[in-house]
């Protein structure tokens, strides 16, 4: 499945979440995921470059799970084909992975409530040394046109105020992986 998704960053969460609940979307209680993010160590240095073809692979820790994820973008960071499992020994895979030649690159942490806003997944996030988010996706058919989607994402968060001016194109990864390179 291809995911397509926009992410804005926002200052009020629970004002926005207000609006959302006015709306009639429902969120889950809030769950904080532990993320670690790899990379290839024959392309460290192109973590932070976004492009087509590139792979990113992530052990995420919520509750007393783990899952494993694999992106592969597409045309732009927010528009993936996306494979996860669920793993029962993540230090195991961590080892697979490290074998690999894949090591960690980076960690996020957030504390995530998620809720359905008409056929979409919408998130709110608040993300350790980051700020506030608001993400709404949409998993799509490979073929499908991924502007045409986002174009329908910005669509359905018009009502809230939001637009395009207001997006962040990159992820939590990158964008913390860009904080501590400075």
């Amino acid at each position: 499945m291809r995911e397509v998704e926009i992410k804005l960053k926002v200052n009020n969460l629970e004002e926005i979440e207000k609006k959302l609940k006015d709306k009639g979307v429902i969120f889950s209680k809030p769950v904080t995921q532990h993320d670690i993010i790899y990379s290839n160590t024959q392309n460290k240095d192109d973590f932070d470059k976004a492009y087509e073809g590139h792979v990113a692979i992530r052990i995420r820790y919520q509750n007393d799970a783990a899952t494993l994820t694999l992106k592969k973008q597409l045309s732009y960071e927010m528009d993936n084909l996306e494979y996860e499992s669920e793993i029962k020994n993540a230090n195991d895979v961590h080892k697979i992975l490290s074998i690999l030649g894949w090591k960690p690159e980076v960690e996020v942490k957030k504390t995530r409530k998620k809720g359905k806003l008409e056929q979409y997944k919408i998130c709110l996030d608040k993300v350790e040394k980051l700020g506030n988010y608001i993400e709404l996706e949409k998993l799509t058919q490979d073929y499908d046109n991924p502007e045409d989607v986002r174009k329908e994402l910005f669509k359905a968060l018009e009502p809230l105020g939001f637009s395009e001016k207001d997006e962040e194109t990159k992820g939590y990864d990158t964008l913390i992986y860009q904080m501590h390179k400075k």
